[in-house]
């Protein structure tokens, strides 16, 4: 075919309903110009990667695919792969771009994986036109598929090793995000400010307005690193590191992500930015996504959502590393990185490998993505300072400069309590004002309550055992009491906004009980205590590593005699300095960098989500409790019969009505059901539940 023959049917054939081929094409290709001028790349590659966003969806010029848009046909070959051999042919690139943009092309609907498309190549399915095969893709497509997958084009044109590899995967995920991005937004009627910050300074602007309306004026702290762009800090709880990190933001962002350790936390954040920037401004994404957009009537913005379709994005971290563990759509979820200001709240929070794939991924968005990183914790270890410092992070406040501020925090006397916990059940049914309590397991935090509770009402039981429903309703109430003894585990270290006169707690690392500390007179209006008692045991260190446990029970008598907050910092400095040992183990492996499943890879890889759920901690699995068992498995044995709506209330009943248990205790109590996994990805669990203590596990 002549090119004027293929303008021709392009603009006279449909994309959409109500658009044709050029139209969507020539609108995609003005979106994506307009994303190319806020990201770093490089602009000799403007040309390949425009055109290749032109011609992504030449494949929709055959008949069956047009029928198919009229309502004649159910199903028609993908338009990706029936395109691929007359856009080379209408591709003038050098290599090894062409092929990247063949490849982007290919892939626009579907991940690379080695058998892409293996049932069309070989039936020989050719691109027909008023009947005639004009085009037969199969081996334009075979061979585009092959020379990537096996890293064939890559060592062709020098990207060698392991560094190559990852270059080459950085400019594949260029090509392949941008055309995603941009067809997306097109077919949505939305243009590329709806993705992309026209500045980072309307960020800085929206914050300032924030802490105006709230009476706040910016601190010196603040004004200094106003727009720098990245670094790291610490900075006391309470005195606004949000803002702060908020404030770095450069002129020259693309967007914020913002990271945090748990859905909670993101939840919270969430509601506090569209506060800040508004609704239309902010998106989020985090495990329980579905459920959250269900609940709010936004179902159909799942997709904005979870890709980072906003200029500004709070997730979990787990969303923003499987963008580099190639899980499905990975270069989406990587596009949205470049050029932006990703902020990582709480990085103390993590194992020592999700740390290390955390510091991988920073090392690769800075050099490679043209990422600006923040980093940002309350009780940022030194150690970790370094490694930051080596990965390409500068210190944004010298520590100098906020010693005084923790020096001045004065908000919880700590002593170390006679006996274990039980012990204290006595003296801690007779406190009065608000009374928190934290045990280290679940089956210690359930007993506790119910000797307390035996002894007056205002008890209250918060743990990570409850279904998700009850999850929900009971960070609600938790977040709400007045006064009475609340008994939680190391759920509300992180996840809560609480504020209590009083503390007892089991041993746990020096870090997670500074966190626990920051639970008591948080607004440090008064002077709050925290009593601290040794589990009893042989294994009593669980569900903690055992040697930070021990390092922390080491260190007692001096967490007895700290003064001030800044004592408490210099403490955990040397606690990490200790233990170091076992996250320099994690860091050195590299697993982003040396890992076949790691930067290296341009084919997906599905698995990346078990692999964070899963390493460096006790496996737990989503289990549906027997009291909801039989509901759910009828639910999923007459899927096939249920309507669209029917299959959407089914699945709500089923994740609100599960909870994540532990490996070993489903695998005794196991109610396995093919159609459960099948439907819902869920297990049975034959175990009794109660709304008010949760799942009843044997104590």
């Amino acid at each position: 075919m002549e090119p004027g023959e293929i303008e021709r049917l392009i603009k006279e054939r449909k994309a959409k309903p109500d658009k044709s081929i050029y139209e969507h094409s020539l609108g995609a290709m003005n979106i994506a110009r307009k994303l190319l001028k806020r990201i770093p790349h490089d602009a000799e590659l403007d040309e390949c990667l425009l055109r290749h966003v032109f011609l992504h969806d030449i494949g929709k010029l055959d008949d069956r695919f047009q029928e198919r848009l009229k309502g004649n046909r159910k199903k028609a070959p993908p338009h990706a792969y029936l395109g691929l051999e007359l856009a080379s042919r209408l591709l003038d690139c050098p290599e090894p771009y062409r092929t990247l943009a063949l490849a982007s092309i290919l892939t626009h609907h579907s991940d690379l994986h080695p058998t892409l498309y293996s049932e069309e190549i070989n039936r020989g399915e050719s691109l027909i036109i008023n009947g005639i095969a004009v085009s037969n893709p199969a081996e334009t497509a075979k061979h585009v598929r092959n020379r990537l997958a096996t890293g064939r084009l890559a060592r062709e044109h020098g990207f060698t090793g392991p560094e190559g590899k990852v270059r080459f995967r950085a400019l594949y995920t260029l090509f392949n995000g941008l055309l995603r991005v941009s067809d997306w937004l097109e077919s949505a009627g939305l243009g590329a400010d709806f993705y992309h910050l026209n500045s980072g300074a309307v960020v800085r602007g929206a914050v300032l307005n924030y802490l105006s309306s709230k009476g706040f004026s910016p601190r010196d702290y603040q004004l200094a690193v106003t727009g720098k762009g990245g670094g790291y800090f610490r900075l006391p709880t309470g005195d606004g590191k949000t803002e702060t990190s908020l404030l770095v933001t450069s002129d020259d962002a693309s967007k914020v992500i913002y990271s945090l350790p748990t859905i909670t936390t993101t939840e919270a954040m969430r509601k506090r930015f569209e506060s800040i920037f508004g609704p239309d401004r902010v998106s989020f994404s985090h495990g329980m996504l579905f459920l959250s957009l269900y609940l709010s009537g936004k179902l159909d913005e799942k997709l904005i959502h979870r890709y980072a379709m906003k200029p500004i994005f709070v997730s979990t971290v787990d969303q923003v590393l499987l963008a580099f563990l190639g899980y499905p759509r990975f270069p989406v979820r990587e596009f949205a990185l470049r050029g932006a200001h990703w902020i990582i709240d709480e990085i103390h929070a993590y194992t020592p490998f999700t740390l290390s794939l955390i510091l991988d991924g920073i090392e690769y968005a800075l050099k490679y993505l043209g990422t600006k990183v923040t980093v940002m914790s309350a009780t940022l270890p030194a150690p970790l300072a370094e490694e930051l410092g080596r990965r390409g992070l500068k210190e944004l406040l010298p520590d100098k400069g906020v010693a005084s501020r923790y020096h001045s925090r004065r908000r919880v006397k700590i002593r170390i309590g006679n006996g274990n916990l039980f012990d204290a059940v006595d003296e801690i049914a007779r406190q009065r004002g608000k009374v928190l309590v934290v045990a280290n397991t679940v089956g210690r935090a359930r007993r506790v309550y119910e000797e307390i509770k035996a002894k007056r009402d205002d008890v209250y039981l918060f743990h990570s055992r409850f279904i998700n429903r009850d999850k929900r309703e009971k960070m609600e109430l938790v977040e709400k009491i007045k006064s009475g003894i609340l008994v939680a585990t190391q759920v509300v270290e992180v996840s809560l906004d609480i504020d209590y006169d009083v503390m007892y707690t089991e041993v746990a690392p020096v870090d997670a009980l500074i966190q626990r500390f920051g639970r008591v007179n948080r607004r440090g209006k008064k002077r709050g205590i925290a009593y601290i008692f040794e589990p009893e045991g042989n294994k009593k260190h669980l569900p903690y590593d055992r040697d930070a446990f021990e390092e922390t029970l080491n260190l007692l008598g001096e967490l007895e005699g700290v003064e001030n907050e800044l004592e408490l910092l210099r403490l955990n400095d040397r606690f990490y300095t200790a233990i170091w040992n076992k996250y320099e183990r994690e860091l050195k492996k590299g697993f982003l960098w040396k890992s076949r499943d790691g930067l290296g890879r341009i084919t997906k890889w599905s698995r990346g989500e078990k692999l964070l759920s899963t390493r460096d901690t006790f496996m737990s699995l989503p289990a549906v409790p027997r009291p909801f068992l039989e509901k759910a498995i009828d639910y999923a044995s007459r899927w096939e019969e249920r309507s669209h709506e029917k299959r959407l209330d089914a699945t709500v009943y089923v994740i609100e009505h599960t909870v994540n248990v532990p490996i070993w205790t489903l695998k005794e109590n196991l109610h396995d059901n093919d159609d459960l996994r099948e439907h819902f990805g869920v297990f049975g669990v034959e175990l009794e539940y109660s709304r008010e203590t949760g799942l009843t596990e044997e104590l």
